[in-house]
């Protein structure tokens, strides 16, 4: 148990294989369907950049990203049960193209 989820188990005796278990968030989760989630932003104007899993994109972009999340031990590595969480979400990427774009002028 963390505040992040609630793991339980149906029973008390753990078995090496075929343990059933109830894993549950603190927070409403909601599922997205890739495709829908692509063609809806399409339709308003964004362009589709990247899917990644979140713990990859932590693991590309922990620098940056460093100052506002406090995600690791202080041994500098992720916590636990921070990894354990991020590797369960995907992170969608899109981009609003430049509307007006500027264009060089051309010289005689």
């Amino acid at each position: 148990r963390t505040d992040q989820y609630v793991i339980t188990f149906e029973d008390d005796r753990f078995t090496p294989f075929g343990m059933k278990y109830q894993l549950q968030f603190s927070d409403g989760q909601l599922l997205v369907h890739f495709p829908s989630l692509i063609r809806l932003a399409t339709e308003v104007g964004l362009e589709y950049v990247e899917i990644q899993n979140m713990l990859e994109f932590y693991e590309d972009h922990r620098i940056q990203f460093a100052g506002i999340l406090s995600l690791l031990d202080p041994k500098g590595r992720l916590f636990h049960r921070v990894h354990d969480v991020l590797s369960l979400y995907t992170t969608f990427i899109f981009r609003k193209p430049d509307q007006n774009p500027i264009v060089p002028e051309r010289t005689p």
